[in-house]
């Protein structure tokens, strides 16, 4: 056989081959579980069935987070695949598990911080709420001044709870400055009145010549014959009230309540003018007496910042007041068979406060035949919670976000329950489980 042929049989045998290859592996993908790996900034998460799990999750990621975060790109995380072919994985990602990743690695470069803003524009966050208020309470002493002027709000100053890039935190001397440098457009400063006191004046026309318009109380005149004329006299004059500022938690940081008017006092003041030859030329003060002291006016400055909505992650229990707990996760006895209660029932006196076991969003809010009054929280984990039987309609709406020990109801008995209790339960990944793993 010659080298030609024996040259084309083994090219038409390489290409029967790699045909053979490209059908076999056509069909074994064909016919393969497709799943991928998920990988977060490159870390390696578990296994999908597909990516729209994760768009799923990441979209729901965002929405909840549009609430709580100061910045929009906080769902800003690297998400990238790797294709695996074969037998499926058992234990896929559920979009619950994908969120949870997502929120942590959201999260890497945020944190939980109080947020100040003027005039509906953000100056600034601070993770400490003292250091917040020192700031705000430093630009208003700023615009205060050292006269006792009094400050009342010409804008507005907000103090927000949420998630924010740490590229914006900033220490307090820093808000406090980028507060001073807009002081014109957010504080105004009032002046205390400090009127002149009327006095009185007895005193012959030629007297009269000697003294100021303000007038007064003339004491004494020592004429003299070289043309110098000492005149004693005693006015009354105004005392202006200062302004004080009261902390009070009853307030939120950059609101001012009037606590009570001031009042100015009075001082009795006696002065020897000389005169030469009708004209002024020297005053000294003989003596200052206050009559009545001045009452300083008084304004609430308030420093209380808002609770953060945020997910703990750690639950707290729902009742504060003292309860028995009257039934556990698990198979119970009622109306004569067995039945599974997945939840645990809390039973205290009607109307005590439910309070959220952690920040989240109110998902549901109203009234079923068998929870009656009840609501479902879902926290930024993707877990839920949910509080049955209430007594009333809750005191919160779908959409709104809570924080932990927020109120969010009252203890009652509407629906299926035979007395007033709560029925509380926490949900994860869809599935109810036993609440008294979760708290403390």
């Amino acid at each position: 056989m010659s080298k030609r042929i024996l040259c084309n049989f083994i090219k038409a045998a390489a290409v029967i081959l790699l045909t053979v290859m490209t059908v076999c592996f056509v069909v074994s993908v064909s016919s393969a579980d497709v799943t991928f790996k998920l990988f977060i900034d490159g870390e390696y998460i578990g296994v999908v069935s597909s990516a729209d799990d994760v768009y799923e999750a990441r979209a729901r990621l965002a929405s909840d987070i549009g609430g709580i975060a100061y910045s929009p790109d906080l769902v800003g995380c690297d998400v990238s695949y790797s294709l695996v072919l074969g037998k499926a994985a058992k234990n896929k990602l559920g979009t619950d598990d994908i969120y949870r990743a997502l929120y942590v690695a959201g999260l890497k470069d945020f944190s939980a911080a109080y947020g100040v803003y003027a005039n509906g524009e953000f100056v600034g966050a601070n993770e400490d709420a003292e250091t917040v208020y020192d700031a705000v309470s430093s630009a208003r002493k700023s615009a205060q001044g050292t006269d006792g002027s009094e400050v009342v709000l010409e804008g507005s100053i907000e103090v927000k709870t949420l998630y924010y890039p740490y590229l914006s935190l900033r220490s307090g001397a820093e808000i406090a400055e980028a507060l001073t440098l807009r002081s014109e457009e957010i504080f105004k400063t009032v002046s205390p009145g400090k009127s002149l006191v009327s006095g009185y004046v007895d005193i012959g026309f030629e007297e009269g010549q000697f003294l100021a318009p303000s007038g007064g109380e003339i004491v004494s005149t020592d004429l003299s014959g070289d043309g110098v004329t000492v005149v004693t006299v005693r006015t009354e004059t105004a005392i202006a009230y200062s302004i004080e500022y009261e902390k009070t938690a009853d307030l939120y940081v950059g609101e001012y309540e009037k606590k009570c008017d001031g009042a100015d006092g009075t001082k009795e003041t006696v002065c020897r003018i000389t005169y030469e030859n009708g004209t002024a030329v020297s005053t000294q003060t003989v003596s200052e007496t206050v009559i009545k002291e001045p009452k300083a006016k008084v304004i609430y400055e308030g420093t209380k910042v808002k609770p953060i909505t945020a997910s703990t992650g750690i639950y707290d229990w729902p009742i504060k007041n003292r309860f028995t707990l009257t039934d556990t996760y698990g198979y119970r006895r009622i109306d004569g068979s067995t039945k599974f209660h997945y939840a645990i029932d809390l039973a205290t006196s009607s109307g005590i406060p439910i309070y959220a076991a952690d920040g989240g969003v109110v998902t549901f809010a109203g009234r079923t035949p068998s929870y009656g009054y009840h609501v479902i929280i879902r926290h930024d984990n993707g877990q839920e919670t949910l509080y049955a039987h209430m007594r009333v309609t809750p005191c919160v709406t779908v959409g709104e976000r809570v924080y932990q020990g927020q109120q969010i109801g009252e203890v009652g008995m509407t629906g299926y329950a035979t007395g007033p209790h709560l029925h509380f339960e926490i949900r994860i990944n869809g599935e109810r489980v036993d609440p008294l793993n979760y708290l403390p």
